[in-house]
Parts: structure tokens; sequence; C-alpha cells
């Protein structure tokens, strides 16, 4: 449940293109909202799925070359 994913090439490349894809997104969408309480609820949530996403392309088999188990 804890475990710690030390990513190899791979998933490094994975990540980085889920994160900058998210990242565009994000961007483009926020950009398009006024400032106020919706539009940093909407990138707070945006953050909080970019980490569980994160954490699912670290555990993907291949993705990884060592695992911590705690």
């Amino acid at each position: 449940m804890f475990d710690t994913h030390m990513l190899n090439e791979q998933g490094k490349l994975d990540m980085a293109v889920y994160k900058s894809t998210i990242a565009d997104a994000v961007k483009l969408v926020a950009s398009k909202m006024p400032d106020g309480r919706d539009k940093s609820l909407f990138i707070t949530k945006m953050e909080e799925g970019v980490f569980f996403g994160a954490k699912a392309i670290a555990s993907k088999p291949g993705n990884f070359e060592s695992k911590t188990e705690y």
C-alpha cells in the first residue's frame, strides 16, 4: 500500500509524458476560468488526481527497477 517504486527509464519517460500532458490540459482549462474558489478547487482536485495517477504509473510492472515495501 505504501510501497516506494524507483522508476526505471521507461517509468521516467511514462511519468514525464503523463505529467506534462495533464499540466498542459490543466493550464489551458484553468486559463478559461475566472479566479476564485471554483478555479482553486479545480486545480486542487486535479493535483490530487495526478498524484494517484502517478502512483499507478510508478507501480505498473515494467516501470520500476526496485520497490521498497512497507
